[in-house]
């Protein structure tokens, strides 16, 4: 099993996220996950559920997670912006 599939599953990863990279840096007792998305998905729209296409992305964000044994787990994601044509680009 790789590591992109193993903290997939132990963080409960699933579609359309999907954990793009691992990153362990042992000097700073930290494992960082990337976690990304298909580019070719819909989302829907926020206001009133329709289904739309991609916009484009909202600054990186990271948050922190439960720790990994004794490594502290920060997640990072650029979320999604829908496009929707009744009410216009719209977070996820």
């Amino acid at each position: 099993m790789q590591d992109r599939e193993l903290y997939a599953r132990i963080l409960g990863i699933t579609d359309p996220w999907q954990v793009e990279r691992v990153e362990l840096k042992l000097e700073i007792g930290e494992v960082h996950i990337v976690l990304g998305h298909a580019p070719d998905l819909r989302w829907p729209c926020p206001e009133c559920g329709a289904s739309c296409t991609l916009h484009d992305h909202q600054p990186e964000r990271q948050w922190r997670h439960l720790d990994t044994c004794q490594y502290k787990t920060i997640l990072h994601t650029a979320p999604p912006r829908s496009n929707c044509p009744e009410h216009g680009p719209r977070p996820e």
